[in-house]
């Protein structure tokens, strides 16, 4: 189809239209029509509730613990952990080979050590080679080797110190390690033998990490709280 497009005035055509002769009227309803529109209902009445308020619920605040993100003093920290683990690592190997000169009995037994909270050294007979008697002479020896009692209380408060520094959602800080649960939780003995390389045995207690995952205490807001109170006297800030 063309268009012709004109500058030219057209006239509009004509829109009125012409009158009808045919008359309008109404059609009465069927029977059928009628009973139907009896039987209408209405798709839904609304009864409003008596007990119904416009009084609005007061809103549920939950308080979430986000936890601590890793503090600028952990690597100063971590290396000092380290520094403390070697000098108590050497000091370990010097007493087993001192204590295969006096008790040769002892030293062929296989056992455990920690911390307790006091400081002192308690043996751990994880292997249940030692009877009473014998677990109560190895004690009392790793207390009388000065050097070793030493090394094995600073590396305790070092890595508790690195831990408390660390994040609580990427790092050590998920766990809560401290002087009364340090017992419990850290055997000392695996961290520091030499083993052979062949020997896959007890591997998860080989590593500090791995020992803290599978016995250490879950931090909370609470015990998070416990710590920034222990060290708000102390110098370095387990904060970011």
């Amino acid at each position: 189809m063309n268009l012709s497009v004109s500058a030219a005035y057209l006239a509009p055509a004509s829109t009125q239209l012409a009158p009808s002769d045919q008359k309008l009227v109404a059609q009465p309803l069927t029977d059928h029509a009628k009973q139907t529109l009896a039987n209408t209902a209405p798709a839904a009445i609304y009864h409003p509730s008596e007990s119904a308020s416009t009084t609005v619920e007061p809103v549920d605040i939950v308080d979430t613990w986000v936890g601590r993100q890793q503090s600028s003093e952990y690597p100063r920290l971590a290396e000092i952990s380290n520094g403390a683990f070697h000098t108590l690592k050497a000091s370990f190997k010097a007493f087993v080979s001192t204590l295969s000169g006096i008790a040769p009995d002892l030293a062929s037994k296989e056992y455990g050590f920690t911390v307790e909270a006091d400081g002192r050294l308690t043996v751990q007979d994880t292997a249940s080679q030692l009877s009473g008697e014998e677990s109560k002479r190895l004690t009392e020896l790793l207390n009388q080797s000065l050097s070793m009692k030493t090394a094995a209380v600073a590396y305790r408060n070092a890595i508790i110190d690195t831990v408390d520094a660390d994040s609580v959602w990427s790092g050590m800080g998920y766990y809560s390690l401290t002087n009364e649960n340090f017992a419990k939780t850290i055997d000392l003995a695996p961290l520091l033998r030499d083993y052979d390389p062949s020997d896959l045995t007890s591997m998860k207690d080989r590593s500090f990490v791995l020992q803290l995952s599978y016995k250490g205490e879950r931090a909370t807001q609470e015990t998070e709280n416990a710590m920034f109170e222990r060290r708000a006297s102390q110098r370095f800030s387990a904060q970011a």
